[in-house]
């Protein structure tokens, strides 16, 4: 079998793409090809995202908080996670998405860990022990609102959410009148209770996470399925673990190219010509799993053939294909970064802001 490798001016030239391309697809979506973290190999830039979350983790420890070292990662994240080559429109949607969970993320620290603090910001009583059975008239306004408003535009989410904002306001301003039927005792209180300590381990907890997700994604938009196969060639790992993740990256790749177009084949049929709800929504996404198994078993069968018209054989001695990258001075000095992110997680604990307390 004949190498790949390309040799240009007495050089051996590496996981090139052909001239002009701009982009060039990676695990999700696609990354610009001269993206800078994509040149450092695979093996140090799992490390580094491995070292740096390990030490995230130990920042946002709930016991002792260190939102400086969190905020200084996040910014070393979020570089990262430009420098990944992802495009920006991608990378626009990524930073959506993840707010409501950091959203959420916050206010479950700031409501279900009520820690005590020199100052106390709010503390309010949302349930006192006691299981109320009754009937109200904001209980008939909110199932009638929701009602009306699916009989009209057969939608439901909004519904409530309007229903339950107009329920809110008639509690608040209107007095309606409440049936009781039963009392009974359930549980324990519950107390809101919003202290400074509190909003200090919500906040790095948030921004702890926030850059875990960015340097995540980075990790995932840069790297290949064809470089992950030459990493394990250079880790001589044994022919049949290669061969067995190669061809399952490969069906994953066709499976998403075979999802686009069975996805536009039902565009193409006017399948969203008019309003569809969430349950037919996702009848469609049913709709959609014969074809694709229908395709992922002859795709299989392509392969099968494929391969044995090739001649290939599972314990047939292995080739240093294009794809292998060599190692470079960026991956040693970025295997040092490692280390040194790795001691300053599992070696002795310095917090950053009780040093910047200190010194301001």
């Amino acid at each position: 079998m004949l190498s790949r490798k390309k040799v240009l001016g007495g050089q051996e030239i590496f996981l090139q793409p052909p001239p002009g391309k701009r982009y060039i697809r990676s695990f999700l979506f696609t990354r610009k090809i001269d993206a800078p973290f994509a040149r450092i190999h695979l093996i140090p830039r799992t490390l580094l995202v491995f070292c740096r979350s390990s030490l995230a983790l130990r920042a946002i420890d709930a016991t002792q908080p260190d939102l400086v070292e969190a905020i200084c990662l996040w910014g070393v994240c979020f570089l990262i996670f430009l420098s990944s080559g992802i495009p920006p429109r991608v990378a626009r949607v990524y930073l959506l998405l993840s707010v409501p969970t950091l959203f959420s993320l916050l206010c479950t620290w700031l409501l279900f860990d009520p820690l005590p603090g020199n100052v106390t910001l709010l503390k309010t009583q949302v349930y006192g022990g006691i299981l109320v059975f009754s009937l109200a008239i904001w209980q008939v306004v909110w199932v009638a609102i929701v009602a009306i408003y699916f009989w009209i535009t057969r939608k439901l989410l909004a519904g409530i959410l309007l229903a339950t904002v107009v329920s809110i306001l008639f509690v608040h301003f209107v007095p309606l009148p409440t049936w009781v039927f039963a009392r009974m005792n359930f549980l324990h209180p519950l107390t809101i209770l919003i202290s400074d300590r509190n909003l200090l381990v919500a906040v790095t907890k948030v921004i702890g996470y926030a850059g875990m997700i960015f340097v995540t994604v980075s990790l995932i938009v840069s790297s290949r399925d064809i470089e992950l196969i030459g990493t394990m060639r250079q880790l001589h790992l044994p022919q049949p673990i290669i061969f067995f993740l190669s061809t399952v990256f490969r069906a994953l790749d066709l499976s998403l190219v075979d999802y686009g177009t069975i996805h536009q084949a039902q565009i193409a049929r006017a399948i969203n010509a008019r309003p569809r709800n969430i349950i037919k929504r996702l009848r469609d996404l049913g709709s959609i799993a014969i074809p694709m198994v229908a395709v992922m078993i002859r795709r299989s069968s392509e392969i099968g053939d494929a391969l044995i018209s090739r001649g290939y054989q599972l314990r047939g001695s292995q080739t240093d294909f294009y794809e292998i990258a060599p190692w470079r001075f960026t991956d040693s000095l970025t295997i040092i970064v490692c280390c040194g992110l790795a001691f300053l997680a599992f070696g002795p604990h310095s917090n950053l802001t009780l040093l910047w307390q200190r010194w301001f």
